[in-house]
């Protein structure tokens, strides 16, 4: 199972500014600056580029949520239709365009705008020989897609869109397959709902919870799930706010990253990552609240990762 990031913001989209963009760029030039004194004639440009510390090494990204996950018998499923979601379309056009049947599988966890908003933009979304199945708990996700793209708001309709497209309505807690894939969809703590999803492929399992709002008054009925989640491979987890911030935001449905990281330890996870940067954010105070709150190794073995676009991960 591989595993690809295509959106990692929070709420709405969040391009990075010429401001920090110049100030990251003055950085790592006062940084190759002093490595090149301490040796220039073995100073190498790549070597250096390759050992920058986070956030100068990677910009994170302004596209909202959106993974591709592929699974070892060629399957595609699409979690969420963020921004991003135009940028993976970008990549599959050739092969939905190429006039062969395509199938793509998409779940979706809930339609807040920046989780939906991508779909309109998405290129296989018009092609006819693309086949595109739509898997939720929500009962009328098709008359929410088609309100996104009323006339008032957009000039094609959903319908409009050459694809064809099937929806598929899903129970919490029951097993579905797809593919070689097994899938559950479970409810997160998210105003106006939320399903997150545990995905197993062979001994393999992956779990998907954005957005989610954990508080310590959830734990006791987690640790009742801990037997249906414990053990997971990889989690990729809402972590949009600090612990203070968290504080001042109950009930607006979004984690504080000490708490996400306290949840994946709770559940014997191997690897979180945190994703859903808050948009007020800078790539530099995400990197910095991710690594005053939660150390990159922590101790058992599991590994902290800082989202971003174009992260991939292999089960």
């Amino acid at each position: 199972m591989k595993i690809t990031l295509f959106g990692v913001r929070g709420s709405l989209p969040t391009p990075i500014s010429k401001q920090e963009q110049r100030e990251k760029t003055l950085k790592i030039l006062h940084l190759a600056k002093e490595e090149w004194k301490k040796d220039p004639k073995g100073f190498s440009e790549e070597e250096f580029l390759n050992h920058l510390p986070i956030p100068l090494s990677q910009d994170l990204g302004g596209n909202t949520t959106c993974v591709l996950i592929e699974g070892d018998a060629g399957e595609k499923v699409i979690l969420d239709m963020g921004t991003g979601i135009r940028v993976l379309g970008n990549q599959l056009a050739p092969e939905a365009f190429s006039g062969k049947e395509m199938d793509l599988h998409i779940l979706v966890s809930h339609t807040h705008w920046d989780h939906i908003q991508g779909w309109p933009f998405f290129k296989p979304g018009y092609s006819p020989s693309v086949n595109i199945h739509f898997y939720s708990c929500i009962p009328n996700l098709e008359e929410r897609l088609e309100r996104q793209q009323h006339p008032e708001n957009f000039p094609i309709t959903f319908q409009q869109m050459a694809s064809k497209k099937h929806f598929h309505l899903w129970k919490e807690f029951e097993s579905y397959m797809l593919g070689g894939l097994k899938i559950i969809p479970f409810g997160l703590r998210h105003p106006g709902s939320c399903t997150g999803y545990r995905i197993r492929e062979g001994n393999k399992i992956f779990l998907f919870c954005t957005d989610v709002e954990y508080r310590e008054e959830d734990r006791e009925h987690l640790l009742k799930m801990k037997p249906q989640i414990a053990g997971a491979d990889l989690i990729i987890i809402d972590a949009q706010y600090s612990t203070a911030e968290a504080e001042k935001k109950i009930g607006w449905g979004h984690t504080a990253v000490s708490k996400a990281v306290e949840f994946a330890e709770m559940m014997e996870i191997r690897s979180v990552v945190l994703t859903h940067h808050e948009p007020d954010h800078t790539d530099h105070e995400v990197s910095r609240i991710i690594l005053d709150e939660a150390r990159l190794l922590k101790p058992g073995g599991m590994q902290v990762h800082i989202a971003h676009e174009g992260q991939k991960f292999i089960l």
